[in-house]
């Protein structure tokens, strides 16, 4: 009898760990929920330090970035809305921690004080920024195919930013 269980039990087993999440690497698939929550901050953050740029920094070339970031990942953010309210997924309120930390210090900073960190900062957002999406979009990554497709479309974007903002750190804080 205890035999029979036990041959009952095996395909169970075997099934259920063939429906495992992890796709071999070590690191399990990212759930839809919670990149569309990191993904919203994130750009969050660069909306909302974009438009402290034009408010509080003194350069041109950071005041223009920051529009720049506005108009950008504005576009991004609406297009994430209607992907996730289409799937019925939630976009936070708030920023998470990590992007509120950067945003309030940021706050706090004007003129040339402001364009040094804030031209740090989006060189450090924008290269977290691309590793999300590329996760997001890769083999490991969300199981949606439009979030997963919507994220690798939004990497050559990203990685543009990312080189800009580098450019803008060189010449701001040489």
């Amino acid at each position: 009898m205890r035999m029979n269980v036990v041959w009952l039990m095996l395909p169970c087993a075997v099934f259920t760990m063939s429906c495992n999440d992890d796709d071999g690497n070590g690191r399990e698939r990212m759930q839809n929920q919670e990149f569309v929550t990191m993904a919203a901050s994130s750009n969050r953050f660069e909306i909302e330090a974009g438009e402290l740029a034009s408010e509080q920094g003194a350069d041109e070339r950071v005041i223009a970035f920051g529009n720049h970031m506005v108009m950008d990942h504005g576009a991004a953010a609406t297009q994430l809305t209607v992907l996730a309210t289409a799937k019925g997924w939630n976009i936070p309120d708030d920023m998470l921690e990590r992007e509120r930390e950067m945003l309030e210090e940021l706050m706090t900073l004007e003129g040339a004080a402001f364009d040094r960190a804030f031209a740090r900062m989006m060189v450090t957002s924008h290269e977290q920024a691309v590793a999300l999406f590329e996760r997001a979009s890769g083999q490991d990554g969300v199981f949606d195919d439009d979030l997963r497709a919507w994220a690798a479309g939004k990497l050559p974007t990203l990685r543009e930013h990312l080189e800009e903002a580098r450019e803008l750190d060189e010449q701001i804080n040489p």
